[in-house]
């Protein structure tokens, strides 16, 4: 029997819980348990229990809670009479506040730091929560408080390790948090300083110290303490001591990786985490889905879950649920739960859906690193080393989402490798795989979520405060079995949506009791999923840190169910904002980029034809321009979409050497372009500068290599804009100047001079070299023909009929500008108009979209 204080009381035995009764009768409890083995007066227990408000019928009412408490509890644990009172007989390593005591002293005092580490985490591990969550008497809030001091002394204790072992950058963060709200911890300052210090941040280290000193003296009329003051002036004079030796770079790739996955999915987490979570309960699988026969009916929480999977001799387990069961939800928790623990040398849990693999064309290893390079840039080469090495926990989510005819395939493959898995997948497609294929993880422990039970799901739906618990609890009063609202009320999703669903007062949960409304489960969960979006899209302003547009419920609800509509067409469970253009056919989008090419390119031609002159040819000008560079866009879009969005950041350090390289390349391609239009030598040197800038540009877009730059939507989007606009400033630089130099210039220069055709010939060839390049260098093989053709139309109209005609450096100036914008914008949309992947950075859909 496991008793906790830590979160709401609550005791299990063999993993299920026991009911120990309303709020009142589980203080009783909360008293003896803290008192563990000594007697507590009848006076002290009536005394803490009640204090001022203590009713006539006290003595007995107590004894009444007693005798119930005897019932629930059995012969694990007994309530015996003792010197005027009552003593809880009791293991007190069984109760969780006794045993993170003892885990703190032994981690106090262990012999090194990753022992220490792993010994704090076990202990924070015991946290649900707020301590004696849902009771309220003064002796109870005394002790809650004295708890959370207990508690938030071990986070620094354990934080003091963590710096010594070099974790320092996934510290940053939570660190500057915790400052702002505990602006008086002088310990707690004194590690953000250190954590920026260990980071490369000596600037801002020494800046928080003035803040803190600064606070000090404004709110106290103090100084702060010798120790802060003394690590200050070892910062100052940059003291290396203070910054751990660096790991080996298999080490450093784990440790970044680590950082990486924990920034990215602990925001994720959000309110999953929140002080009283759904408490969502696992027992081994009776299942013909695994190699052995269970050997007991283990069973249990999360906090149990967790514990299995680390003492499992092959770290392997399957996760199987019904729809709704939270399946990707404890995957997500079960991820952060294992970096908590991680320690040097360990393997890192990454999170990844299954969709994108398929099993017949790909090994899994390939899979694993090509998923971790897309999702991680930063980890570069490393990522393949650090799969074949066992450096990865994978937790694979959602084998269900993946083609039916892809299930037993996977699972074969994944037998065949070694190293920590955890997969998750609908209990039906599962067991269906396995039957039909015949194959099974045969090292993995396979355990099934359960349906929420009743008392779990009435402490989640109270939680929510005192106005939800005067709404909740006469509806909760009169839950039977048999009620549609109870059999939906064991999904975890629907016990979730209904506590958000009837979160505002003016909502009363009450109505899902009317059977003549509500007449079947389904039908709940139908109202429950429908009242979703309204509920969640209400006007309330963003945080600062998030800048998200709110949208009014109405426009979110027609957004979502285009969405969900798509997900039903792609037959896919995740939403990547790249893919989104596949909502139109791969023709109709490429002919819009042709289409708009045309129109952008022909307008350029035109001016060069003389537009708006008293000479038609500016309509074969135009005309020309539009053929050749309509088919050369819509030609690049339909054979070389880009596969993925481009991941990158600026960054100029050590780029120099490749930039001026590439530049020289492009400048000997402008020179021997300007020669061959016979332009003057001073432009023909601009028009070299021009192309070497636009080749050599490409360098300056790097592989993202800090830590922060983890793969969420928003910061992919910026990375990909950034690459995009790279990209148009490019053909900008690569095809303004050169172009209108070419068009206005030689009628200044050579007026008059008679055009033969090996100008024709030379200037088609030289404009064809210089678009081929540039499309070699942004679009591969496809780029070189289809650009390199338009280009030469372009090059070998400069000395057609109109040349001796063309109206000098004006006209030139506004055909560059046109042409460069045109070529800019359109490289650009063809880039946009390709971006699709299977990569887990996209958006993960919820079922309840699927239902819109």
């Amino acid at each position: 029997m496991e008793f906790r204080l830590l979160g709401g009381v609550e005791v299990s035995a063999s993993g299920q819980p026991v009911d120990i009764g309303h709020a009142r009768q589980r203080c009783v409890l909360a008293v003896l348990l803290i008192e563990a083995n000594n007697p507590v007066s009848t006076d002290v227990l009536l005394d803490r229990v009640w204090d001022e408000g203590l009713p006539h019928s006290a003595r007995g009412t107590l004894q009444s809670y007693l005798t119930r408490l005897r019932r629930a509890l059995g012969s694990d644990a007994e309530i015996v009479r003792r010197s005027g009172g009552y003593a809880l007989v009791v293991d007190e390593q069984s109760i969780d506040m006794h045993r993170f005591r003892e885990l703190l002293a032994q981690a106090r005092s262990a012999g090194d730091d990753e022992t220490a580490l792993d010994l704090f985490d076990q202990a924070m591990e015991l946290w649900r929560g707020e301590p004696f969550a849902g009771l309220d008497t003064p002796w109870i809030n005394s002790m809650r408080d004295s708890y959370e001091h207990e508690r938030r002394t071990a986070e620094l204790d354990r934080t003091d390790v963590l710096l010594r072992v070099g974790r320092h950058s996934e510290l940053v963060g939570p660190l500057l948090s915790e400052a702002r709200k505990q602006p008086f911890d002088e310990r707690l300052a004194g590690q953000v300083m250190l954590a920026l210090f260990q980071s490369g941040r000596q600037a801002d280290a020494l800046n928080h110290f003035r803040q803190t000193r600064q606070y000090l003296a404004e709110e106290l009329g103090t100084d702060p303490g010798p120790a802060l003051q003394a690590l200050h002036q070892r910062i100052l004079a940059g003291d290396p001591t203070l910054v751990p030796s660096e790991p080996p770079v298999p080490d450093r790739a784990a440790r970044e990786l680590a950082e990486m996955v924990h920034r990215q999915w602990t925001k994720e987490a959000g309110s999953l985490r929140r002080p009283n979570p759904l408490s969502v309960r696992w027992s081994i699988t009776g299942r013909p889905v695994a190699a052995e026969e269970p050997v007991s009916a283990a069973r249990g929480d999360f906090t149990q879950l967790v514990r299995t999977f680390r003492t499992s001799p092959s770290r392997q387990m399957v996760v199987l649920g019904e729809p709704g069961a939270g399946k990707t939800v404890l995957a997500l928790l079960l991820t952060l739960a294992l970096l908590e623990r991680t320690r040097a040398g360990d393997p890192v849990p990454v999170l990844l859906t299954a969709s994108s693999w398929d099993p017949r064309t790909e090994h899994v290893h390939s899979w694993l690193a090509r998923r971790l390079t897309e999702e991680y840039p930063a980890l570069g080469g490393e990522a393949a080393r650090l799969v074949s090495d066992g450096r990865i926990t994978l937790i694979l989510d959602g084998l269900d989402e993946m083609p039916e005819a892809l299930h037993a395939d996977a699972i074969n493959a994944l037998d065949h490798v070694s190293g920590d898995l955890v997969l998750t997948c609908r209990t039906t497609e599962y067991e269906a795989a396995v039957a039909r294929g015949g194959v099974l993880l045969t090292k993995a422990t396979v355990v099934e979520i359960e349906p929420v039970q009743p008392a779990d799901a009435t402490a989640f739906l109270l939680s929510a405060g005192p106005p939800a618990r005067k709404r909740w609890q006469p509806v909760l009063d009169q839950l039977r079995p048999e009620l549609p609202l109870a059999q939906a009320l064991t999904s975890p999703l629907m016990v979730t949506l209904a506590r958000t669903v009837y979160t505002a007062t003016t909502t009363d949960p009450a109505e899902l009791l009317d059977e003549a409304r509500f007449p079947t489960r389904a039908a709940i969960e139908d109202h429950l999923l429908e009242a979703f979006i309204p509920t969640a899209y209400t006007s309330q302003p963003a945080p600062p840190e998030a800048a998200l547009r709110q949208y009014p419920p109405e426009q979110a609800q027609t957004w979502l169910r285009f969405l969900a509509r798509q997900l039903n067409r792609s037959d896919s469970h995740d939403i990547a904002w790249w893919e989104l253009l596949r909502a139109v056919s791969r023709p109709a989008r490429t002919l819009l980029v042709g289409l708009a090419s045309a129109v952008a390119f022909g307008l350029a031609g035109a001016v060069a034809g003389g537009l708006g002159s008293d000479r038609p040819e500016w309509t074969l000008y135009g005309g020309s321009y539009a053929v050749a560079f309509g088919l050369a866009g819509a030609l690049v879009f339909w054979v070389a979409p880009r596969t993925s969005p481009v991941r990158v950041e600026l960054r100029f350090r050590g780029s120099w050497p490749r930039f001026f390289a590439r530049f020289a390349a492009g400048a000997v391609i402008g020179v021997a372009l300007g020669l061959g239009m016979g332009l003057p030598k001073p432009i023909v040197a601009g028009v070299g500068v021009a192309i070497g800038l636009a080749v050599g540009i490409r360098v300056w877009l790097g592989t993202p290599a800090e830590v922060d730059e983890v793969s969420s939507p928003r910061v992919v989007l910026r990375q990909d804009r950034i690459a995009a606009l790279v990209l148009g400033l490019a053909f900008a630089l690569a095809l303004t100047f050169p172009g209108g130099m070419a068009v206005g210039v030689p009628t200044l220069e050579t007026a008059g001079h008679t055009v033969g055709t090996i100008d024709i010939v030379i200037s088609a060839l030289g404009g064809a070299v210089a678009g081929a390049a540039i499309g070699a260098v942004w679009f591969g093989w496809i780029g070189v023909l289809a650009y390199g053709f338009a280009s030469g139309v372009a090059g070998g109209l400069i000395f057609g009929p109109v040349y001796p005609n063309v109206s000098g450096v004006g006209v030139g100036i506004a055909f560059g500008t046109i042409f460069g914008l045109s070529v800019a914008c359109i490289s650009v949309l063809s880039g946009l108009g390709a971006r699709s992947c299977s990569a887990g950075c996209g958006w993960r859909c919820v079922d309840i979209c699927r239902g819109g």
